[in-house]
C-alpha cells in the first residue's frame, strides 16, 4: 500500500513523541525540551514567514484586520483564555485546512470537508484530553457526543464526495481521521496530557516543511537543517542543563513559551492558510490595480 506523506509524517511524529516521554518522562527535562521544540518552532514560523509579515504590515487596506489581530491576542493572553482550548483550535484547523487538497474528490472541490475535518479533529482532540483541569470542565458526555456527531457528518460528506473512490483509496484518503480516532481509543488505556498532544505538534511541523523546502533547492533544505539544529540545541542548553539555569531561569523561559504560544497561534490567523476561507481572505493583500 502506497501510504501518504500524510499518514507517514504523522506516525513519524507519535513515534518520536512515544519515545522521547518513554525516555524522559514527565520532569523538568521533559517539559525544557517541549520548551526548545515549541521556542524553534515559533522562531523559525517567523522566520520564514518574514516578507510575508513585511507585506501585511505594509498594506494600508490591513490595517483593520490586524489591529483587531491585535486585540485578540491581548484578550486571550491577559484574560488567560486557556492554552489548551486555543492551542486545539490551532491544531484542529491545521488538519482540516492544510490537507484540504485530500478532502475533495478530483476537480471537484468541497468546501464543506474541510470544515467537517477541522471539527472532528476539535472533538478528537478535547476527548482525549478529557481529563484535563479546563477541558474537564465540560460535561463528559457532551465531548463523546461531539466526537460522535463531527465524525458521523465528516464521514458522510466523504461518503457523498468521493462515491467514485473504493476501498484502499478511500482509506488512504481519511488516514489521518482514522490515526486521530486509534489515538482517542488509545487514551481509554493510557492518560495521554497537553504537554504529549504539543510536542507531538511541534514535531510534526519540525517534518512537514521538507518536501517543500526540497522542492526549492537543496541549499533551503540544508538552511532548515542546520537553523532547526542550531536553534533547538540552545534552546535545550538554556532549559535543560546547569550552564542555562545559571543564566536564565526556568520559570522565566516557561513564561516566555507561554507567551510566544499565544502570539503564535494568533498570528497564524494572518500568517497560514490553515483556516476557513473567510479569514484568509481577511487577510489577503489587495491585489494592484492595473490601469
Amino acid at each position: 500500500m502506497n501510504l501518504s506523506w500524510d499518514l507517514v509524517t504523522r506516525c513519524s511524529a507519535i513515534a518520536m513523541t512515544v519515545v522521547l516521554v518513554w525516555l524522559l518522562g514527565s520532569g523538568r527535562s521533559w517539559v525544557g525540551l517541549v520548551i526548545s521544540f515549541g521556542l524553534t518552532h515559533y522562531l523559525l514560523s517567523f522566520y520564514y514567514a518574514a516578507s510575508r509579515m513585511r507585506g501585511l504590515v505594509a498594506s494600508p487596506a490591513l490595517a483593520l484586520p490586524l489591529v483587531s489581530l491585535g486585540l485578540l491576542l491581548t484578550v486571550v493572553y491577559f484574560l488567560k483564555f486557556p492554552l489548551e482550548i486555543y492551542f486545539g483550535i490551532h491544531h484542529a484547523c491545521n488538519e482540516g485546512y492544510l490537507r484540504r487538497y485530500h478532502r475533495q474528490a478530483k476537480d471537484t472541490p468541497d468546501p464543506q470537508l474541510p470544515a467537517l475535518s477541522t471539527l472532528f479533529h476539535l472533538a478528537a482532540y478535547l476527548c482525549i484530553l478529557r481529563h484535563d483541569a479546563y477541558v474537564s470542565q465540560v460535561p463528559e458526555a457532551w465531548l463523546w457526543l461531539f466526537l460522535a456527531v463531527s465524525g458521523l457528518l465528516y464521514a458522510r460528506q466523504v461518503s457523498i464526495g468521493n462515491q467514485q473512490q473504493q476501498g484502499l483509496a478511500r482509506l488512504k484518503g481519511t488516514s489521518v481521521e482514522w490515526l486521530m480516532l486509534a489515538a482517542v481509543g488509545v487514551s481509554l488505556l493510557v492518560e495521554i496530557t497537553f504537554l504529549q498532544m504539543v510536542m507531538y505538534h511541534f514535531v510534526l511541523w519540525t517534518i512537514v516543511p521538507i518536501p517543500m523546502l526540497r522542492a526549492a533547492g537543496t541549499h533551503k533544505l540544508v538552511e532548515y537543517a542546520l537553523l532547526s539544529v542550531a536553534t533547538l540545541s540552545l534552546f535545550v542548553v538554556l532549559t535543560i542543563s546547569q550552564l542555562g539555569a545559571s543564566v536564565v531561569p526556568f520559570s522565566a523561559l516557561f513564561s516566555q513559551f507561554y507567551f510566544w504560544s499565544y502570539v503564535h497561534i494568533t498570528t497564524s490567523f494572518a500568517l497560514s492558510a490553515a483556516h476557513p476561507d473567510w479569514i484568509v481572505q481577511l487577510f489577503r493583500q489587495p491585489q494592484t490595480q492595473r490601469g
